[in-house]
């Protein structure tokens, strides 16, 4: 792969910033790529950002004795939050059911509690209902707020004309 060794000649002229960049710019148009995902952990293992690393060696499927705290760290944030942890996975790693994924990655998946399938058939994602909740209630709120906003920008226009005309 050419970002991978692009990122290579980065790292060795001691740029991991730009082989980050380079790694994560080729994402979108690699697919689900696990030795784009393991080097792409392993520079961010470098620099030290552990739960992003964690993000992308979990989903490299390799386990590796160093990879282990990244990898606990990333996924202690979202324990209890199937939906929230399958949505801070890119886009090209959000599969369509769980079969897709490799081993041991997909049995860790099941074990988190992953359902089989992550997609409905309009290629909705699985999400976290609560979350969904939340901001349809905001997105309500916001929308009373502004009504409430209008209605009181038009008395207070009522107010002024009946101010001017009764002067």
């Amino acid at each position: 792969m050419r970002a991978i060794e692009q990122a290579n000649q980065e790292l060795q002229a001691g740029r991991p910033w730009r082989a980050k960049e380079i790694l994560q710019g080729s994402l979108r148009h690699a697919g689900y790529d696990v030795e784009l995902f393991e080097k792409l952990g392993t520079v961010l293992l470098t620099m030290g950002d552990l739960p992003e690393a964690g993000r992308y060696l979990f989903l490299s499927a390799r386990r590796d004795a160093k990879y282990d705290e990244a990898i606990r760290i990333f996924i202690s944030r979202h324990r209890n939050d199937v939906g929230g942890l399958y949505q801070t996975f890119p886009r090209v790693a959000k599969l369509n059911s769980l079969s897709e994924y490799p081993e041991p990655l997909r049995g860790e998946l099941e074990k988190l509690g992953f359902p089989q399938r992550l997609k409905d058939k309009f290629s909705h994602t699985l999400t976290n209902e609560s979350d969904d909740r939340l901001g349809t209630l905001i997105g309500f709120g916001i929308l009373g707020a502004v009504v409430m906003l209008l209605i009181l920008g038009v008395i207070k226009i009522f107010e002024i004309v009946h101010w001017i005309t009764h002067r």
